[in-house]
């Protein structure tokens, strides 16, 4: 098996209800159970929206960031195990918030 990053981009409905929330967490915690329960899920995390952005030579400017449309902030990640890229794609699809517009990169972790 292989690694995996699933980044998740977009994806967020701006001023959702408690109950609208309530209602994509469970989404997002029923595909969690349905991936661990597979065995294909390692590891993942929800981003807190902004953060800084270190550039420069040796990082010397630092900056509020990223700024970025709503669709192409990053929201989170999963790391999975699958056997090939096609697979990981497959696993991509029960993505929960594609529905709101989010879309999904699918990266192989690089063995070192």
């Amino acid at each position: 098996m292989e690694k995996f990053m699933l980044i998740f981009h977009g994806g967020t409905a701006s001023n959702p209800s408690p109950e609208e929330m309530q209602a994509g967490m469970g989404k997002w915690m029923t595909w969690i159970d349905q991936l661990a329960k597979a065995g294909t899920y390692v590891t993942g995390e929800p981003l807190h929206r902004g953060g800084k952005l270190v550039s420069g030579n040796g990082g010397s400017t630092v900056t509020d960031g990223p700024f970025t449309e709503g669709k192409e902030v990053v929201g989170g990640y999963f790391i999975i195990n699958a056997a090939d890229l096609d697979e990981a794609v497959a696993i991509s699809k029960g993505y929960p918030d594609f529905d709101k517009g989010g879309t999904v990169q699918v990266r192989q972790v690089m063995k070192m």
